[in-house]
């Protein structure tokens, strides 16, 4: 299990609102799986994670399996296993001072057990890039990576 935070001057609502519906704004065009930059990302309640480059590819990031505006969010997440064998993504937005801290949780499912260590790396350099990226859309600058 893996975990990284970053700290928003948004209230919690907003906060997970700027994660999840605006997420195409954020998302760094160095981490898009289509190496489309201008490609569209989105999100929803029990729908597909999905990413669609300009040209009409489609590709499934994740499913989304909870959604608790503005709590909590988990996905099952596909990069580097996909479907047949998602990793667990669960994000927490509390509040935080004037802010929300947003909190990332990445650990293996039972079906990608097999091959977390050989991901994990990957996975550990990746988080902290999204999160700034995510800390950008704000102007926030704190972030953390916990022990």
């Amino acid at each position: 299990m893996i975990e990284f935070s970053v700290l928003l001057r948004l209230p919690p609502a907003a906060a997970f609102d700027l994660f999840t519906e605006r997420v195409s704004d954020w998302w760094p065009p160095t981490h898009r799986l289509t190496k489309d930059p201008a490609s569209t990302i989105t999100m929803a309640p029990g729908k597909p994670f999905l990413e669609r480059a300009t040209d009409g590819r489609v590709a499934e990031l994740g499913r989304v399996r909870v959604w608790q505006r503005p709590e909590r969010l988990e996905l099952d997440f596909y990069l580097g296993t996909g479907p047949d064998a998602p990793t667990d993504v669960v994000i927490r937005f509390e509040p935080e001072g004037d802010g929300t801290r947003i909190t990332v949780r990445h650990g293996p499912l039972p079906e990608s057990a097999a091959g977390w260590g050989e991901r994990v790396a990957r996975y550990r350099a990746s988080w902290p890039v999204v999160l700034a990226a995510l800390s950008q859309a704000d102007g926030s600058s704190e972030e953390r990576r916990p022990s």
